[in-house]
């Protein structure tokens, strides 16, 4: 982007010098042959572009040395510009096609990825958030310029332009291969396309939608979204225990980020391979061994959950741990249920 804009600048720059060129030529020859603005226009049109049409009058010998010098001056900067604007447009034009094929060919690739589609925001910061986990993303918005700016701003992640609504795009991104997808578009009939769209192109994609009306909300779940956020109550729904109970609300803000330690609260899957019989919670020793705390344990078929489990509570696969803690605990966490 900065080799970019320092061309620009030298188009800017060659463009200006041909215009003081042209005006020197002008009025020069007014000042030296006396000619009057009409002539000495036209005889700097023909001498700057070279076209080889006869002078309106014969020249002085100092009319000729500076017709000369404007020859020289002009086909010098001339060139020099017409360089630079055709650079730009090609290679411009060249890079980003090259850049974007590259981008496809890495996409093909990829599997187990998360995309997030609209990069206002609430996506660009749900990008981020994903991509601090050590999780692939991909960020998809329709907005050339928005999306330029967002790669000069981060290389953490994935930005892809193109519009999530039409269903090549999404198989470009890898929708097929994907672990999830997050819509957050301003607009609820586009969440609705792009999650009806994605629900066909994968059956067992976990898509959650953002609700930018309440009354979209049965839209987005008839489309086949796992999950629909309806963004304004839930920020409405903060504001009221934030005045109803401050306490509260700040505890859970402190217990979630303070200072420099970040904490959080996941889901972490019991893999296959586990023991079939189980394996009692209090055996695993998981505050011992990671620090962790164990907020409950979810049975991902059923769909229950045992909130603060007893240390009886029986591990199997097919379940998954509710805990919370710092990043490289949970990584911890994954490595015990695994050994």
């Amino acid at each position: 982007m900065i080799n970019r804009t320092e061309d620009l600048k030298s188009i800017i720059f060659a463009i200006f010098y041909i215009a003081i060129v042209f005006f020197t030529g002008m009025y020069g020859y007014a000042l030296i042959e006396g000619w009057s603005l009409t002539d000495s226009f036209f005889m700097t049109v023909i001498t700057i572009s070279t076209v080889g049409y006869g002078t309106p009058r014969d020249l002085s010998p100092a009319g000729k040395v500076f017709t000369s010098l404007l020859i020289f001056s002009s086909i010098t900067l001339g060139v020099y510009a017409i360089s630079k604007i055709t650079g730009f447009i090609v290679e411009g034009k060249l890079s980003q096609t090259l850049k974007r094929r590259k981008m496809l060919k890495e996409l093909v690739k990829m599997r187990n990825h998360y995309i997030v589609v609209g990069a206002g925001t609430i996506g660009l910061s749900i990008a981020r958030m994903l991509s601090e986990r050590g999780l692939k993303v991909i960020l998809v918005d329709n907005d050339p310029e928005r999306v330029e700016y967002i790669e000069e701003l981060s290389n953490d992640f994935t930005c892809f332009k193109g519009d999530a609504v039409n269903e090549e795009v999404l198989k470009q991104i890898g929708v097929d291969h994907a672990k999830g997808l997050i819509t957050t578009l301003p607009v609820d009939a586009d969440n609705v396309f792009v999650v009806l769209t994605a629900r066909q192109l994968n059956p067992s994609l976990e898509i959650i939608a953002k609700a930018n009306e309440v009354e979209s909300i049965k839209k987005l779940e008839y489309a086949g979204a796992s999950k629909v956020l309806p963004i304004l109550e839930i920020g409405a729904r903060r504001m009221v225990n934030l005045i109803l109970n401050p306490s509260i609300e700040g505890f859970l803000d402190t217990l979630v980020e303070s200072g420099d330690i970040q904490l959080y609260f996941e889901q972490v899957s019991v893999p296959e391979e586990f023991p079939p019989e189980g394996i009692e919670l209090g055996k695993l020793r998981i505050p011992q061994e990671t620090g962790l705390i164990v907020i409950a344990v979810h049975d991902n078929d059923s769909g229950r959950s045992i909130f603060n489990p007893g240390a009886s509570t029986l591990i199997k696969s097919g379940q998954s741990l509710m805990v919370l803690g710092k990043k490289e605990q949970i990584e911890k966490l994954r490595h015990l249920l695994q050994g």
